[in-house]
Order: structure tokens, then sequence, then C-alpha cells
């Protein structure tokens, strides 16, 4: 299904309303950030400063999976990802960030993640966490 550039940009504004609604410091957060429709991306990408969604990708999930897709990119913006990577191996370094993101998108119960979405349960900064006996304030 073709959608217009306002269907398009609605689609995002939903995705910030719920957000706002459910997870307030992830709505502030997409309050700051700048988004693109690209035939580009598969689904969705980010460069650090803009989010990009595919637009029949992105817009072809249902709404809790776009949630979680936008909530996905806006994390790895907000967490560096994209200037963090360095000189590091591309994929291998998205694939480890992406298990990162994913913990913390999975956390949300308003957000599902798309199916074949990378997530590593015994990676995650909880287990991380439990497996060196650190507090919160120590990881």
């Amino acid at each position: 299904m073709s959608r217009t550039a306002e269907q398009l940009s609605d689609l995002i504004s939903a995705t910030r309303i719920r957000l706002r609604r459910c997870s307030p410091f992830f709505a502030v957060l997409a309050l700051f950030v700048d988004f693109r429709f690209t035939e580009e991306v598969p689904i969705a990408a980010t460069d650090g400063k803009l989010l990009f969604f595919h637009p029949e990708g992105y817009g072809n999930l249902n709404p809790s999976e776009r949630d979680a897709v936008f909530l996905h990119e806006l994390l790895h913006a907000a967490l560096l990802h994209p200037s963090r990577r360095g000189v590091r191996e591309p994929v291998l370094f998205n694939i480890a960030a992406d298990i990162v993101v994913n913990g913390m998108v999975a956390a949300e119960e308003s957000v599902a993640l798309p199916q074949g979405a990378i997530r590593n349960r015994s990676l995650s900064i909880s287990a991380l966490r439990k497996s060196m006996n650190c507090s919160r304030n120590n990881l």
C-alpha cells in the first residue's frame, strides 16, 4: 500500500503520542529527533542524527511493532552507536548494539519487537549485572 508523505508522517506522530502515554522518558527523546522516509533502508536505520524509515517496510508493521522499531533507532542514536563504532567491524558492532538496544526495547511492555529482531537475553544489561554481581550503579 502506497502512502502519502503526510500519511507516513502521521505514523511517526502516532508513535510519539503512544510513547508519551507509556514511556515518558523515551517520548522526550523522541521530541528531539528528526526522521526521513527513504527506500534506501530495508525497514529503518540511523546515522545518529536522523532516523530513516522505509515507507512500506516501516508502514506495513502493526502499531506496536512500528513503535518498537522507532524506539530501536532512537536508542541507537541516543546511545551514540553510529559514532561509537569507530574502526570496529560494522556488521559485528551493529549486531552487538542491536542486542543491547533490543533488550531495552523489549523491557517496554507497550511495544513489540518485530519477528526476527536480534535478541540474546543472556547478554542483556540485567543478566550482565547478575552474572557480575553488580548493582545498577556499578555497571
